[in-house]
């Protein structure tokens, strides 16, 4: 995953969505009240994110401290230079509300969630303690959510993108049902799923 991030670095978007294989981009409906796509620590987020960039998508997403301050500094500017915008945790309560009043893309990590309300949802044979952030904001505006997967095939990539999911339930129902989306994907791939810590609720 890191390998493959260096390796893109000095490619533009179009170049690195050459190599991929999308599936679902007709979901990629611009919506009134914005759009939000979750993804879980599955493939490459950062390639999902160049190739987003490169299918028209104007990204917005929250960065955690990475490793030190220096190389959070450094991915972050990678990413910025990319197009994306980046908030910190402590600033993205408003800039995702805000990102979405200005017909951005949100993009949220499903299963990894460094900050804010989560729940517990069945997830790869277990309870996985996951992300509610991408139901209270569609809770909050009315927008979208897609879940996505990114994953490695052969030399290049596939990029899955699912029909919006049902958010209209309490916050468990709805991000159980993004996990239920992503799910069959990391079954079938396991060896690259990076959820870098104990997974499991139920130890």
């Amino acid at each position: 995953m890191i390998v493959d991030s260096m390796w893109v670095e000095p490619l533009t978007s179009e170049q690195v969505l050459e190599r991929f294989r999308v599936s679902g981009e007709e979901h990629l409906v611009a919506s009134e009240r914005g759009l939000m796509v979750v993804l879980p620590h599955f493939g490459n987020w950062d390639m999902a994110a160049s190739a987003s960039l490169g299918l028209g998508l104007h990204l917005s997403t929250v960065m955690a401290p990475v490793v030190s301050p220096g190389i959070t500094e450094m991915v972050a500017l990678s990413r910025q230079r990319k197009g994306l915008e980046i908030f910190t945790v402590r600033q993205s309560a408003r800039g995702l509300f805000r990102a979405l009043r200005q017909g951005r893309t949100v993009a949220l990590m499903l299963d990894v969630p460094e900050a804010g309300p989560t729940v517990d949802v069945p997830f790869c044979g277990g309870l996985v303690r996951c992300s509610a952030v991408p139901a209270r904001l569609a809770a909050a505006t009315g927008a979208s959510i897609l879940p996505v997967t990114c994953r490695r095939e052969g030399p290049g990539w596939v990029l899955e993108i699912h029909a919006p999911v049902d958010a209209s339930d309490d916050e468990a129902a709805v991000i159980g049902r993004i996990a239920a989306c992503v799910e069959p994907a990391i079954r079938e791939h396991p060896e690259q799923w990076y959820p870098f810590h104990h997974v499991y609720a139920d130890r």
